[in-house]
């Protein structure tokens, strides 16, 4: 199969206040859609999206975060006139709800349903104990090697809860640990605390899985045609029962978007690399890795432009 694009949902830290705003005013459709969403969930996702301090919440930040991948990609797929089934759909984190149902195993609005319990069930794990986690990546000077980058995370006690690709990793783990991570001087090693309630993608969101399990089983897949690139382990996949299972085990399991980069170039090597809305890490990411790609970053309508120059 010859892929045209690969569309990539980014997860959380890439919110930002107004987020929906640009693709509500270009469409009265998207306006309506996300009330719709809202009603569903309990929670007024344009408040929300406009509310600083609610996007600090994991609750809030999902669901706004897939519901502006999926108001984006609903446009941009429109303005391209393309189809779904030239495109290769991948997803960071709770983007992989968005890159589901933008592929269409389930429909939009169960992916921002799916968001809100996952948030909701997340948020509530983080209050006992207190974790946290924080990006760590080789320093400017001397730089320290991939080995020795997780041997840091490993010898302070914590887990690496994403391995993202261009020597840039994610602990996770007890808040003091990160904190006394960040504190201490590593040869060759950066570290960044990050601004999240708890440390995702580890066995401190146990709590979490039976909940969202319900909500998953209550859910509609369909198989749909098309592949989506699983961020558990960068495989290709293309059965509903399959992305179902994969979004249940990698609430507790780390997220390998080395993988799925390498997965994505590999089968979509001349495709042009979109990532949707909100707009976070995962382009500089990819153009980090593969320099040749041609890469087109999807914040606002406005972006879409881009296309024009691209032929």
């Amino acid at each position: 199969m010859k892929y045209d694009y690969i569309v990539a949902a980014p997860g959380q830290g890439s919110q930002k206040p107004g987020v929906l705003d640009g693709w509500m005013d270009r469409s009265r459709t998207a306006r309506r859609q996300v009330e719709e969403w809202s009603s569903r969930c309990g929670v007024n996702l344009i408040d929300a999206s406009r509310d600083d301090e609610k996007l600090k919440d994991t609750a809030f930040a999902q669901p706004v975060i897939v519901a502006a991948s999926l108001l984006s990609v609903r446009q941009t797929v429109r303005y391209l006139g393309t189809s779904s089934e030239v495109i290769l759909f991948a997803g960071h984190s709770v983007g992989e709800l968005a890159a589901a149902a933008a592929a269409g195993y389930i429909t939009d609005a169960d992916a921002v349903f799916l968001a809100c319990v996952r948030g909701a069930a997340m948020s509530a794990a983080c209050t006992e104990p207190r974790t946290g986690m924080a990006a760590v990546m080789p320093a400017r000077r001397d730089p320290a090697s991939d080995e020795e980058i997780q041997q840091t995370i490993h010898d302070a006690g914590l887990e690496i809860a994403n391995w993202n690709g261009c020597h840039q990793y994610v602990a996770a783990g007890r808040y003091e640990r990160i904190k006394a991570l960040a504190e201490q001087e590593h040869n060759g090693v950066r570290v960044v605390t990050l601004p999240v309630a708890g440390a995702f993608h580890t066995s401190t969101m146990e709590p979490v899985v039976t909940v969202f399990e319900k909500a998953l089983s209550d859910t509609e897949f369909r198989d749909a045609g098309t592949a989506l690139v699983g961020n558990g382990d960068g495989e290709v996949v293309t059965k509903a029962a399959d992305v179902r299972s994969r979004l249940l085990t990698q609430v507790t399991s780390p997220v390998r978007w080395d993988l799925c980069m390498r997965t994505l170039n590999k089968q979509a090597k001349d495709a042009t690399f979109i990532e949707l809305a909100p707009r976070g890490p995962l382009t500089r990411l990819y153009r980090g890795t593969y320099p040749d790609t041609t890469c087109v970053p999807v914040s606002r309508p406005e972006d879409l432009a881009v296309f024009n120059m691209l032929g």
